[in-house]
């Protein structure tokens, strides 16, 4: 049985998810600190790319046909869509269009400033694409080659300059917590004052990145603190010694100073690494960060259903299971040739499900909603954490039915989560 016609067949069991993922797994070139799911273009045949596009369109329409209702948000992301030929790329931005056009909030794309072009933003617009979010990651030369980017600092501008131009809503993510290349020197930008020189380390670009894109019209900007996997050619260069370990205290303060910048022109912090102006906000992440049900459709993608109606859920194997999970495949032949076959579905627990709403919710200055923590779980979310929140207590508020940190809170994050989780295992255990 096909997962659409599952889906179908288990209307009720699950909150209609509102927002849709599209995974294109295909880049120009791996960076060195990439381990994301990703093919180089350039080694796939033209004809696998355009059977790809094929097989995510068709499972699009099938899965969201299945719902109660079609998606308000869509988020095409990779990968790097901007990578696929103009007209591959025109092929899918018209396809969804097709299908879920008309009542869209929300339509996100991703690119990298290489391969973003006129002709490429000419189809966003003409196919009322609402959002681009380009993965600048520095504007300095330096940084970029230590991240193995594509782009230089001034395709990076060139890019900035093109899409502010666009009146698409413009969102950029930067990398902050860079290792060190060992060269030393100052830096001083318009606005931001002089830094003192360090002998190891060259002062980040991260403030006068912020400064240049929050100029250029940037109403959304990502912050990402450089996360070292095993496998990337990272982690092998800071072995063998070729790069220096960033240094947190510094990588701090140059966020803080980042973020000082940016709350003197109005934009805030809502999620532990994002920051905009007022109504800039990403409504699809804002899916993920409430834990609500969405669909991710392309080869690595995921999905999360979550349990509406847990009578009807247990009809179709979820025994206490608070949300099913899907895997798209990621064996690329196998998933253009059978999409299903190439899936994995599995439950999700109570008390895994649980602490990934708390997680989530907590990352944003929005919080955790209480009311809707209680009728999934039974249980009230401020008795359940309250010895965190005691420990805590200087950076918890509670207002409006939501639970929330200050920013501070979000600053140590990851220490407040380790708290909540020995607060919630007893209970979900038991």
């Amino acid at each position: 049985m096909s997962l659409a016609v599952k889906l179908s067949e288990s209307l009720g069991a699950f909150e209609t998810p509102r927002s849709l993922y599209i995974h294109i797994p295909f880049c120009s070139s791996r960076c060195a600190y990439c381990d994301f799911h990703s093919f180089s273009a350039s080694t796939i045949a033209g004809t696998a790319l355009s059977s790809y596009i094929d097989a995510v369109l068709a499972r699009a329409e099938a899965l969201c046909g299945s719902m109660a209702a079609l998606p308000e948000t869509i988020y095409i992301g990779g990968g790097t869509p901007t990578v696929l030929g103009d007209a591959l790329f025109g092929r899918l931005l018209g396809g969804l269009r097709s299908l879920f056009g008309p009542g869209l909030r929300e339509w996100t794309v991703e690119a990298n400033p290489e391969s973003l072009s006129s002709a490429k933003i000419e189809m966003m617009v003409s196919n009322k694409v609402t959002r681009l979010s380009i993965g600048m990651q520095s504007m300095d030369d330096e940084e970029l080659r230590i991240l193995g980017r594509g782009a230089k600092a001034a395709g990076n501008r060139r890019a900035a300059v093109l899409a502010a131009g666009s009146g698409l809503d413009l969102s950029a993510d930067l990398i902050a917590a860079l290792p060190g290349s060992g060269a030393g020197s100052s830096r001083e930008g318009p606005g931001l004052g002089p830094k003192s020189q360090d002998k190891s380390f060259k002062r980040s670009s991260l403030p006068e990145s912020v400064e240049f894109l929050a100029g250029r019209g940037f109403g959304h900007i990502s912050i990402y603190d450089l996360v070292v996997e095993e496998g990337t050619r990272v982690k092998k260069r800071l072995d063998e010694g070729e790069l220096l370990p960033a240094d947190e205290d510094r990588a701090f303060d140059e966020r803080k100073e980042a973020e000082k910048f940016l709350g003197g022109l109005g934009y805030e912090r809502y999620e532990v690494s994002n920051y905009c102006l007022p109504g800039h906000e990403s409504l699809h992440n804002g899916c993920y960060w409430a834990m609500n049900s969405y669909l991710g459709i392309g080869s690595g993608a995921v999905s999360t259903l979550i349990v509406a109606d847990s009578e009807k859920a247990r009809r179709i194997g979820a025994g206490d299971g608070a949300a099913l999970r899907i895997e798209e495949g990621k064996d690329l032949p196998s998933y253009i040739e059978n999409p299903d076959e190439a899936s994995a579905l599995s439950w999700i627990g109570r008390g895994d499900s649980a602490f990934e709403m708390v997680m989530m919710a907590l990352r944003t200055s929005r919080g955790l909603d209480e009311e809707r923590f209680r009728s999934r779980f039974g249980v009230d979310a401020s008795n359940l954490l309250s010895r965190t929140i005691k420990t805590w207590s200087e950076h918890f508020s509670e207002s409006e039915g939501r639970l929330r940190l200050d920013g501070s809170g979000l600053d140590i994050l990851n220490r407040i989560l380790v708290d909540a989780l020995e607060d919630m295992e007893p209970y979900f255990s038991g």
